[in-house]
């Protein structure tokens, strides 16, 4: 859930660096190839009725709600039957083997780029623009 002025933005591309934590393969999973790229690639934030529509939250709620519709949903969650919830959560998930190998892909490019030239400038340039103020 998120309220009307949720954004949801990933900047990896923009720091010089590359998706991390299974995001490449969770984002083209949950929202298809053109909104994963415009997410991840050109890191264009997206809103919450955007990010609603292409699968990343279950529903856009008031400001003044969410909270509560929040702890709501989590006592429905707490209420179900702990073992029966276990497992539709992992069937739904699939093969845990394919996200870790994706995770560890990931966390080996992203440790690469990090002391990449590119992401040194992007970092510079990034942190030339957030100047204490």
């Amino acid at each position: 859930m998120a309220s009307p002025r949720s954004v949801f933005h990933t900047p990896f591309v923009d720091l010089g660096i590359t998706p991390e934590a299974g995001s490449s393969l969770i984002a083209l999973a949950l929202m298809g190839r053109q909104s994963a790229f415009a997410l991840l690639g050109l890191c264009e934030p997206f809103s919450a009725e955007r990010a609603r529509s292409c699968g990343m939250i279950h529903e856009v709620v008031a400001e003044d709600e969410l909270e509560e519709r929040v702890f709501q949903a989590a006592g429905r969650i707490a209420a179900k039957p702990p073992e029966a919830l276990r497992i539709a959560r992992d069937l739904m998930r699939g093969d845990r083997e394919i996200l870790v190998a994706r995770i560890r892909e990931e966390s080996r490019l992203f440790a690469e780029r990090l002391t990449s030239e590119e992401a040194k400038a992007a970092f510079q340039a990034f942190l030339m623009r957030k100047k204490p103020g």
